[in-house]
């Protein structure tokens, strides 16, 4: 990697402390004083093309600058005796455009310095940082360190998860410094080409590409996974269908298979079968050419729905793209509910430090939750298929509870779906819901699973009317309402209690079923009524949202 300019500051640094030359100008007492020298950070900003009329800013440990760039995206900032490291923002003329970049170092800098400010800095900062590069650029201040061997460090890693995801941008020997002519198409500029024509073609955008750079951690393989799928071709109808392998889970009894999916011809390779979906009025509403017509309904995240049949017969399954998750990083609070199986019913918290169940709390329908008091809990083991098992640190040591398959979507967000108990379980981070505005409008698919077996697909939507704290208001398509309450028991579950929080078609307050719900962007689980009475009053609910509603 060249970084020829840190070297560059860090001689002159030495020249001046050992009065190896420099300006000087005399004072009154015949004595001289050292003139601040003067420097430039310059560069180019690009997305391909040039970005002209930004608006770049520096900021440094001590001190700042700003240019605007010119029609080759070109700028030049001058300042003096600034001290590295910094960092530099460059915002479009409309305001849309937003990039950033790094100039790493320590000390005070007397030499010039090239940073180019592009999407692959971009998603260097994201690399180095381990965030969002806005939110690390507006927290930078004179205590941040960013030292030239970190960047080097990020720039590798950061080069070969992408190269193993499918985009190389190798040939860029210096994200940072690299020569790059603006709209030539060749060298730097050829592969922002390329990284543009990769993003369009996965249906994300590049803050999706940063977010997922920013929040993957654990091992390369894992790192790559999760990247490899956000790169992925998308349908261009429903970018969220991706192309590549997807385990899909069966409902029932937590049996798993993998199956791929091309998401441009919109064909899905079952084990030996070959079969073509078909979309339906809706995007991301699919039927499946197989026995029974499957209906395919994929979520925002990327997960999906899949119903074949209906009644005793019908068989329910969820799919997510196949990704290598590392169990070493999961963290802190985690939701969790078994929705299937002879667990059913049961939900709680888990708290994890890298893997380890550190603390957890038990509840059941119609039970009140408890603290789980018989530590040690258990812990999670990479396998060889890119999942995990919970094994038992307590009673039972050693015994594997469930089987986990994990997946992390452009957005950062997590989700484990386990095969436990001869059924279906899910967990996922805790994280605080926000609460929807009045007349925030979703619509969406849903089917149901109770001990009379799988309800067919209906369609319904709702509007919020009103919002008192974290309860909302929701009245439905047909005109009964109910009442829902958000982080509740739990952050990132919602509840509903089953008490006269609803009316009727007719507006005449009603019992509603007791419900929880856990959303996973645009898919929502939710499971009510009782498990332990005969007949079994138990049921759970997956809805999809459809396109462009909340």
């Amino acid at each position: 990697m060249k970084l020829s300019w840190i070297a560059l500051t860090v001689s002159a640094f030495a020249l001046s402390a050992c009065g190896g030359g420099g300006d000087s100008a005399p004072t009154s007492d015949g004595t001289s004083t050292q003139k601040p020298a003067s420097q430039t950070v310059s560069g180019v900003v690009a997305t391909g093309l040039p970005l002209s009329g930004a608006a770049v800013n520096l900021a440094c440990a001590s001190g700042s600058g700003a240019a605007t760039s010119a029609a080759d995206g070109s700028y030049s900032i001058p300042v003096n005796g600034v001290s590295l490291p910094c960092v530099l923002t460059a915002t479009g003329s409309d305001g849309k455009t937003v990039l950033h970049s790094v100039l790493p170092g320590a000390g005070s800098s007397s030499s010039n310095a090239t940073v180019q400010i592009t999407p692959l800095t971009e998603l260097l900062v994201a690399q180095v940082a381990r965030q969002d590069p806005a939110q690390y650029v507006a927290a930078f201040g004179p205590t941040t360190t960013v030292s030239a061997a970190d960047v080097s460090t990020a720039q590798s890693t950061l080069t070969k998860v992408l190269q193993s995801a499918g985009f190389d941008a190798s040939s860029v020997g210096d994200f940072i410094s690299g020569t790059i002519s603006a709209g030539s198409g060749q060298g730097y500029d050829g592969v922002l080409d390329k990284l543009q024509s990769t993003l369009t073609s996965a249906g994300v955008t590049l803050t999706d590409l940063s977010t997922a750079v920013a929040s993957t951690t654990g091992s390369t393989t894992a790192a790559t996974s999760t990247i490899g799928t956000v790169l992925a071709p998308a349908n261009s109808a429903c970018p969220a269908l991706k192309s590549g392998d997807h385990r899909l889970i069966k409902f029932s009894d937590g049996s798993a298979q993998v199956v791929t999916i091309d998401a441009t011809t919109l064909t899905v390779a079952m084990g030996a079968s070959s079969y073509q979906l078909t979309q339906g009025a809706t995007a991301c509403d699919f039927s499946l050419n197989d026995t029974g017509s499957t209906r395919v309904l994929v979520a925002r995240s990327g997960l999906a729905v899949w119903t074949n049949g209906s009644g005793s017969t019908g068989t329910l399954s969820i799919s997510m793209p196949r990704q290598t998750m590392d169990p070493s990083v999961v963290n802190g609070a985690y939701n969790y509910a078994a929705l299937s199986g002879s667990a059913q019913g049961e939900y709680g918290t888990h708290n994890y430090s890298k893997g380890v169940t550190t603390a957890a709390t038990n509840c059941s329908v119609g039970f009140p939750c408890a603290v789980d008091t018989k530590s040690p809990y258990g812990h999670l083991v990479a396998t060889s298929d890119g999942g995990a098992d919970w094994v038992d640190d307590g009673a039972s040591a050693g015994t594997v509870d469930f089987h986990a398959y994990g997946f992390q979507n452009a957005q950062g967000n997590i989700v484990w779906i386990a095969t436990m108990v001869g059924g279906v379980g899910v967990f996922a981070p805790q994280t605080t819901l926000s609460v929807p505005a009045v007349s925030t409008t979703s619509a969406f698919w849903q089917s149901t699973v109770s001990s009379t077996g799988l309800r067919p697909v209906s369609e319904d939507s709702h509007t919020i009317t009103a919002v008192n704290g974290s309860t909302v208001t929701r009245t439905f398509a047909d005109n009964h309402t109910d009442q829902i309450s958000y982080n509740n028991p739990f952050n990132g579950l919602r509840y509903r209690p089953g008490t006269k929080v609803c009316t009727n078609t007719s507006g005449v307050a009603t019992s509603c079923k007791e419900t929880w719900q856990l959303p996973l962007g645009g898919l929502t689980l939710a499971w009510n009524g009782s498990p332990f009475v005969t007949p079994s009053t138990y049921s759970v609910s997956f809805s999809v949202n459809k396109p462009g509603t909340m």
